[in-house]
C-alpha cells in the first residue's frame, strides 16, 4: 500500500509529582502503564487506568488529565481541542488523519487501513480535480507530498507507519547541520536535519495528550532530529539521539531488508552500551514499554534487549525489578550490552546485506 518509514525514537519525560495526600483518601494513575499502553495504539484499555472511586482524591495533575483523555476519548466524538489548537494550512488532511487515528486507537481488533486510504484517495481526488480511480495506493505518496510542498511545509517524503498507524509528521522550517557520531570503535559523519514548528508530531502526541512524541528518525541520506525534544549538550541528545539514530543509518546502508524491531534492537543496545548518567532510566523504560506480542518495533525491541540482558547478567528470562538493575554496575552493563550488540552483528555479517530474520524469531 503506502510507504513505510522507520524507526521513530519515541521520548519518554515522565515525571510523577508528589501529592500531600493520605494514601488511602487518594488514587494515584499508573502514569507509565498508562502511556505504555497509548504508545502500543490501545488506548480503551488505559481509559479503565483512570477509572476510580469518586469518594477518593485526585490530586489536581491526575484530575486534569482524567478530564483531558476523557474528553479526547471516553465520548462518541472527540470533546477535546486537539484540531482547533493544530489548526493550520493542513488541516482538512489532519482532520482525516486525525479521524483514523481515534478509530484505530479505540478498536485495537479493527485495521483502518484500506478504509483509510480510500479517505485520502478521496480527499486528493477532489483536491486536484482527478477521477478517485486514477488514484492508486502506491500514488498516494506522489500527492501526499504534492500537497504538503504546495502548503509551504515539510514532511517525511510519504506517508508511512510509526508503529502500527499510518502517521501525520509535518513542520514549518528546518536546519542542516553535519555531526560526527562515535559507535565504540566506529565512526560516521552524517547529515543531521533539525527541525522545528511543528504541525503535527503524529498519533503518538495524539495518543498520549502531548506528553510523548517522536524525537527523530533516519533514512539512508540523513538523520532527522525535532529539535524541541533535545538539549544538544545532554546525554539524552548525544546517545539517545545520535547514537540511536547513528546505529539505524548505518544498518539501513548495510542492511536495507532488515526489520524495524532488529533496528531497534540494536539501536537501544546501542544506547545501552554508552550510556552513563541515563542508564538506569532507559532500563527502566524497556522494561515498562516492552511488549513481545506488540505490533510496535520499539516495544518488541525493548523486551528483547531486556531479556537478553537479564539471561547474561541475572540469569534468568526477564528481570523487570529495576532495583535489581540498579546494583550492576554502568559500566557491566556497557560491556554485556556491547557484547550483545557485537554478537548480533557476527550474525547479520554471516547472512549477508539482504538479512531479514527478525529477533522475534
Amino acid at each position: 500500500m503506502m510507504k513505510r518509514y522507520f524507526n521513530v525514537a519515541v521520548i519518554t519525560l515522565l515525571i510523577i509529582s508528589s501529592v500531600s495526600l493520605r494514601a488511602e483518601d487518594s488514587t494515584a494513575f499508573d502514569y507509565r502503564r498508562i502511556y505504555s499502553l497509548c504508545l502500543d495504539a490501545n488506548v480503551k484499555p488505559a481509559l479503565t487506568l483512570i477509572e476510580c472511586d469518586s469518594t477518593k482524591k485526585l490530586s489536581d495533575k491526575d484530575a486534569k488529565f482524567k478530564a483531558e483523555i476523557e474528553k479526547r476519548f471516553k465520548f462518541a466524538e472527540d470533546r477535546s481541542t486537539y484540531l482547533e489548537d493544530k489548526k493550520s494550512a493542513i488541516s482538512n488532511l489532519h482532520i482525516l488523519f486525525h479521524t483514523y487515528w481515534r478509530k484505530s486507537l479505540l478498536d485495537n481488533n479493527t485495521n483502518y487501513d484500506k478504509e483509510f486510504a480510500d479517505t485520502l484517495r478521496s480527499f486528493f481526488s477532489a483536491e486536484y480535480s482527478l477521477p478517485k480511480s486514477n488514484i492508486s495506493d502506491d500514488s498516494l505518496d506522489i500527492y501526499y507530498k504534492k500537497y504538503v510542498e504546495s502548503k509551504g511545509l515539510y514532511s517525511v517524503g510519504g506517508i508511512g507507519k510509526v508503529g502500527r498507524l499510518y502517521d501525520l509528521l509535518i513542520w514549518r522550517t528546518q536546519k542542516d547541520t553535519t555531526y560526527t557520531i562515535h559507535l565504540h570503535k566506529e565512526k560516521i559523519n552524517v547529515r543531521v536535519v533539525l527541525m522545528d514548528s511543528f504541525i503535527s508530531l503524529g498519533w503518538e502526541e495524539y495518543a498520549t495528550l502531548g506528553k510523548r512524541y517522536p524525537g527523530g528518525w533516519s533514512t539512508k541520506d540523513a538523520l532527522f532530529c525535532v529539535k524541541k525534544a533535545y538539549n544538544i549538550e545532554s546525554e539524552n541528545f548525544l546517545i539517545s539521539y545520535l547514537g540511536h539514530e547513528g546505529r539505524h543509518f548505518m544498518d539501513l546502508n548495510a542492511y536495507p531488508k532488515m526489520k524495524s524491531a532488529d533496528l531497534e534492537y540494536r539501536a537501544k543496545l546501542t544506547e545501552l552500551s554508552l550510556a552513563r548518567k541515563t542508564l538506569y532510566k532507559l532500563i527502566s523504560d524497556f522494561i515498562d514499554n516492552a511488549n513481545y506480542d506488540s505490533e510496535n518495533g520499539h516495544s518488541i525491541a525493548d523486551y528483547c534487549v531486556i531479556r537478553d540482558l537479564s539471561r547474561r547478567l541475572f540469569h534468568v528470562e526477564f528481570e523487570k525489578d529495576i532495583t535489581k538493575w540498579n546494583k550492576i554496575s554502568s559500566a557491566r552493563i556497557n560491556k554485556f550490552a556491547y557484547k550483545i550488540l557485537q554478537s548480533n552483528t557476527k550474525l547479520l555479517k554471516s547472512k549477508g546485506s539482504n538479512i531479514n530474520k527478525s529477533i522475534k524469531g
